[in-house]
């Protein structure tokens, strides 16, 4: 019985991360017992910063689980200790539910979107051959793209295509063929000491690649309320819609 249960707590996570977990939650009342009685007016604070630093493990750890789980797990615990109340919790949640939204239908709208991306950045990889010019069409792209979509998608789908073309170049190298889907782009144990160094290159190039649409992502995101959710909360409390966020931006911009 005990068995099953540990199986199905946190889903395939490993066992240290779920013993990690569990021991949070064990060691979070303790001390704030321990806290109530040696510091009592301190207690709430320190706890809190502690529960701060466990939430920012699962985050860290979002590639082990995903963070939903052990995170509300801990956002439940504080509620039942007393940290903070359902009335601040449903106030937070009123307050930030244009973000929530936004994150939500953004990676639902982004599924639809991922083939169109995908096909720009290709189109871009075969047909540009100067390496300057490339770059500067991947910065402009994913800058364009990152101002109505969220740029941390736009990024990740960046990415995507970037370890896409890897793998291809790496099957090629390997000696097999680049439609092979179970070919492992980590394993070099094939590769001649001359495609070696050629690969190596080719990793370079396209690291280069990600972070010019990086930087792209970074422009494009700061100047549109859906580019970076902390734009929608800074034109929510000034009260501006999309193409007035839009004009204060140009206007700062020109100040410079």
């Amino acid at each position: 019985m005990l068995n099953e249960i540990q199986k199905l707590f946190l889903g395939d996570a490993p066992g240290w991360y779920k013993s990690t977990i569990i021991g949070f939650l064990i060691f979070n009342p303790l001390l704030l017992l321990i806290l109530n009685i040696t510091s009592p007016g301190n207690a709430g604070f320190v706890l809190g910063w502690i529960l701060l630093l466990q939430f920012i493990f699962t985050l860290a750890m979002a590639l082990k689980c995903y963070p939903l789980q052990p995170g509300g797990l801990l956002a439940i615990e504080a509620l039942i200790l007393g940290l903070t109340s359902t009335d601040t919790v449903y106030y937070e949640i009123q307050q930030n539910l244009k973000v929530i939204l936004l994150l939500v239908f953004m990676v639902a709208g982004i599924y639809f979107m991922k083939n169109l991306m995908l096909t720009i950045f290709t189109k871009l990889l075969l047909s540009i051959r100067s390496k300057t010019l490339l770059s500067f069409l991947f910065c402009i792209s994913a800058a364009v793209l990152s101002a109505f979509l969220d740029a941390l998608t736009v990024t990740a789908v960046l990415i995507g295509v970037m370890i896409g073309f890897y793998r291809i170049y790496h099957a090629v190298v390997s000696g097999n063929s680049f439609t092979d889907q179970d070919h492992n782009y980590k394993n070099n144990s094939n590769i001649n000491s001359l495609n070696a160094s050629e690969l190596e290159d080719f990793k370079g190039f396209l690291r280069d690649l990600v972070m010019h649409g990086a930087v792209g992502t970074a422009l494009g995101g700061v100047c549109t309320t859906v580019g970076e959710p902390q734009n929608l909360l800074i034109a929510g409390k000034a009260g501006w819609d999309f193409m007035e966020f839009l004009s204060k931006w140009l206007q700062l911009q020109c100040q410079f």
